[in-house]
């Protein structure tokens, strides 16, 4: 399943599992790929393809660390805790990072 088609299904899944942060982030994330497209002019209703739909997350992610940082330098640890949430969802949908051992690995 392509990553927009995923995150189409991840809404329908937060509203009947009730779970508020969750949708609000699939929600935000369908709307950027909304964005995405149109920005490349193409039609809203197609869908980006993977490479694409990353690009946009790791967009996301971007600017979710730096709003951590400034609400941390205002000293709203309410926003930063909320931010952090939003974060780790967005993270679920990054592929994951190697560790060092394993860069080690195949570096060797």
């Amino acid at each position: 399943m392509i990553l927009h088609q995923k995150i189409k299904e991840e809404i329908k899944e937060a509203m009947l599992a009730k779970e508020a942060v969750r949708l609000t982030v699939v929600r935000g994330l369908l709307a950027a790929f909304v964005n995405e497209l149109v920005a490349k002019k193409r039609k809203p209703t197609e869908e980006l393809k993977d490479d694409e739909a990353l690009a946009v997350i790791r967009r996301a992610v971007k600017q979710h660390n730096d709003s951590i940082d400034q609400f941390k330098k205002g000293g709203r640890k309410d926003l930063v805790k909320e931010e952090e949430s939003e974060l780790k969802i967005l993270e679920t949908y990054l592929p994951e990072m190697m560790d060092e051992k394993e860069i080690r690995k195949i570096a060797e």
